[in-house]
């Protein structure tokens, strides 16, 4: 008799599965994270997508670029010789030497390039006017939201208090004062 009343009444008692349930049996659950994906950890074990993600990696973090990229978008060579002239500056001996080397290099190129390090560094140059161009770079970086906390140098708060207590001018005082006051 209990069996009859089973079958009227659609009660097994048995459990339904979720659609999570389902999803997750078939593999095509959304909660079902890449990691768990063996065919896909295969492919990211793989040499040539090794050699995509730093190609990659090296066109978004300034890098060099990859050769068929490098002759689309530098074909001179400008950007290459613009790091190499950026990491001659951090090698020169002593500090007279830097602060000549940093005035030919913005003679060369007077674009600042958007690396918070080298900023950083400019703002301890003797010259105001290229620590006011340093200076109005990070704040454009910091507006645009280039500037992440996690991403600025350790020394660029110490920078900005040292502009703001001993700088010259007192509108750049203010503006280190308002860029140290964001990033922190």
């Amino acid at each position: 008799m209990a069996r009859k009343d089973d079958e009227e009444t659609g009660f097994t008692g048995k459990r339904k599965k979720s659609y999570r349930e389902l999803d997750a049996q078939r593999g095509k659950s959304k909660y079902h994270s890449r990691q768990d994906d063996p065919q896909q950890q295969r492919i990211e074990r793989s040499a040539s997508y090794e050699k995509y993600k730093k190609a990659a990696d090296s066109l978004f973090s300034g890098g060099e670029l990859p050769q068929g990229l490098a002759q689309t978008f530098d074909p001179a060579g400008k950007r290459k010789v613009q790091k190499e002239a950026m990491a001659k500056l951090r090698e020169l001996p002593d500090r007279k030497a830097w602060v000549q080397g940093v005035v030919d290099y913005l003679a060369q190129y007077p674009e600042l390039p958007e690396d918070a390090f080298f900023l950083d560094s400019l703002l301890d140059h003797p010259k105001d006017r290229i620590v006011d161009q340093a200076l109005t770079k990070l704040e454009a970086l910091q507006a645009e939201g280039k500037l992440p906390r996690e991403k600025t140098p350790k020394s660029l708060p110490q920078r900005l208090k040292a502009i703001e207590l001993t700088g010259s001018d007192p509108d750049t005082q203010a503006r280190a004062k308002a860029l140290n006051a964001k990033l922190s």
